[in-house]
């Protein structure tokens, strides 16, 4: 019994690394991306800002970082979470915690991403 034990936490480790490098891969380009879209966006007034963002070509792009780099802040924060708390409960308290606020934040930001879109 011991030894499922082991080999179960162990896959988990090795699952939640190998997802924080994959976020990671993915949110380098983006944030590239996205930094090159915002320089473009220096000269232009507010209606033309907008419009620019409404486009695919930006609304995509960082509809993902948004979701790719809350998703590795919410591995990286679990992976702090363990390694500084020493009680069980405050530990998953703190990780569901930080889960719910960066999920209600990427609710927050696509849905005004969304309404820059569509309107």
């Amino acid at each position: 019994m011991m030894r499922n034990q082991t080999k179960h936490s162990h896959g988990s480790a090795v699952s939640h690394w190998r997802w924080q490098r994959i976020s990671a891969m993915l949110t380098l380009p983006l944030m590239i991306y996205c930094v090159y879209l915002v320089v473009g966006m220096t000269t232009l007034d507010y209606a033309a800002a907008r419009a620019f963002v409404a486009a695919p070509s930006a609304a995509l792009p960082l509809a993902v970082l948004l979701v790719a780099g809350l998703y590795h802040a919410a591995l990286g924060l679990q992976v702090i979470i363990e390694d500084y708390v020493s009680l069980v409960a405050g530990r998953n308290g703190l990780i569901m915690f930080a889960r719910l606020a960066l999920g209600g934040i990427a609710l927050v930001s696509l849905g005004s991403l969304a309404r820059i879109t569509l309107l």
